[in-house]
């Protein structure tokens, strides 16, 4: 018996969440999801787009974090076992006016076999968390894109269980 059983086609999920300068922030995103009939969500592909960044005047630097999480609330990196997707950029600015920008934008994706998956979603929702800084203040918001696709399956229990554990214990 297969642990998935796929019942839809692939699904584009969206959301967005603006960034305040210095203040952390979240947005969740609802999936179409029947946990009565334990409906997971297979993401295939994600991806992450950010608002353009400027490099503040003088000496200074400006970052921006953000991730697709499964349950968690803040951005994290790339190593937690919660974060779907995770993007960095950071741009510092020298006392001689020297840029440095540092940019890890992910556009994860599967072959689109259906042995082929990034992970799975158990809850019906998922997570958008981020934090701009900048050294000036009052910059203004930053917005962060997200497109998660994938599609709803069917899984076994005892499968469901552990999965919907899982992500809640995490």
């Amino acid at each position: 018996m297969a642990a998935f059983k796929r019942t839809s086609e692939l699904l584009n999920i969206g959301g967005e969440i603006d960034l305040v300068d210095g203040t952390p922030s979240s947005v969740t995103v609802n999936l179409p999801l029947s946990t009565l009939d334990r409906e997971v969500f297979i993401v295939t592909d994600v991806q992450l787009d950010i608002e353009r960044l400027v490099a503040q005047p003088g000496v200074g630097f400006t970052t921006l974090s953000a991730s697709i999480n499964k349950t968690k609330t803040t951005a994290l990196g790339i190593n937690d076992p919660n974060a779907i997707a995770v993007t960095n950029v950071c741009i510092e600015t020298t006392a001689l006016g020297h840029v440095l920008q540092k940019n890890r934008n992910p556009d994860e994706s599967s072959t689109g076999v259906n042995s082929d998956y990034l992970t799975v979603i158990a809850t019906p929702d998922f997570v958008i968390a981020g934090n701009f800084v900048t050294t000036s203040g009052g910059t203004g918001n930053k917005r962060v894109m997200a497109r998660v696709t994938g599609y709803r399956a069917v899984a076994t229990a005892d499968l469901f269980a552990a999965l919907v554990t899982e992500e809640l214990n995490q």
